[in-house]
């Protein structure tokens, strides 16, 4: 029997990542913020008594959060699911971010070292990851994720109408980044599932790249004219880069930049 899975955000491009990674080999329930998605539900970060209807009634085996709004319900309503999961000792993947180490961007990071946040965001987030690491221990699974990208994402689309348009178009050349493609999303988290897999996992490329110089890569492979840059320089050079190191993630699943830019070629 197929393992049952609430995806708790499912409408957005790492929940659809994560749909596709999983609709195989699961049986999905979906929930959304905003909507009601096929077979599945509409719920909101503020309703904690639907949460616990909807726990109730579907049992789920897992649960992964890609849930989104206010910061401070984002917290209670993840103490609720969490304390059901411990309850019933059923699994969490919870999507974080490469913002838990935003206070320090002087290096790249690893899984193995500390967060260090800075933004309201990053805050946030490395606050839900310390509670829900308290209340499940092994239970949890955390994939923080660089920038995403995908053939259709907002950052492509964005490109594309700076580019069609000939609009400025901000961009970085003192950053070094590394980024998150969407469809890999999907692929770690099938792994992490088969083999039961615990802890945080870094969930981008294996190397990194300068942002201004990505951002051509990725005009260049779409076979788009430049748009107008705007470059915003910084007072000094930064990383924005959290690098994959979990042993347990085969070679076949890890990504270069390389790999991403020629993903999102346009062919033909």
């Amino acid at each position: 029997m197929r393992r049952k899975v609430l995806l708790i955000g499912g409408n957005s491009l790492v929940g659809q990542a994560i749909v596709r990674g999983l609709e195989d080999g699961f049986q999905m329930i979906l929930t959304a913020g905003h909507h009601v998605p096929e077979n599945g539900y509409q719920l909101a970060v503020e309703e904690l008594d639907k949460l616990l209807e909807i726990l109730s009634h579907e049992n789920p085996d897992i649960v992964i959060s890609s849930v989104r709004g206010d910061y401070q319900a984002q917290l209670g309503f993840h103490q609720v699911l969490a304390n059901w999961l411990a309850e019933k000792k059923r699994r969490l993947l919870y999507i974080s971010t490469a913002n838990v180490v935003d206070g320090n961007l002087s290096r790249p990071w690893t899984e193995n070292d500390l967060p260090n946040p800075k933004s309201e965001y990053g805050c946030f987030k490395r606050d839900c990851e310390t509670m829900l690491g308290n209340l499940l221990g092994d239970q949890l699974a955390i994939f923080r994720l660089a920038a995403v990208w995908s053939d259709d994402c907002p950052r492509v689309q964005q490109l594309e109408r700076h580019s069609r348009n000939g609009e400025p178009h901000h961009t970085y050349p003192n950053y070094t980044i590394n980024v998150t493609f969407a469809k890999q999303i999907g692929e770690y988290t099938q792994y992490v599932l088969d083999h039961n897999l615990h802890g945080v996992f870094h969930v981008a490329t294996t190397d990194t790249v300068n942002y201004f110089s990505f951002e051509k890569m990725i005009c260049e492979a779409r076979n788009m004219k430049l748009p107008q840059f705007v470059t915003e320089t910084a007072s000094e050079k930064a990383f924005f880069a959290i690098l994959p190191t979990r042993k347990e993630i085969p070679d076949d699943l890890q990504m270069t930049v390389s790999d991403v830019v020629s993903a999102l070629k346009v062919t033909g």
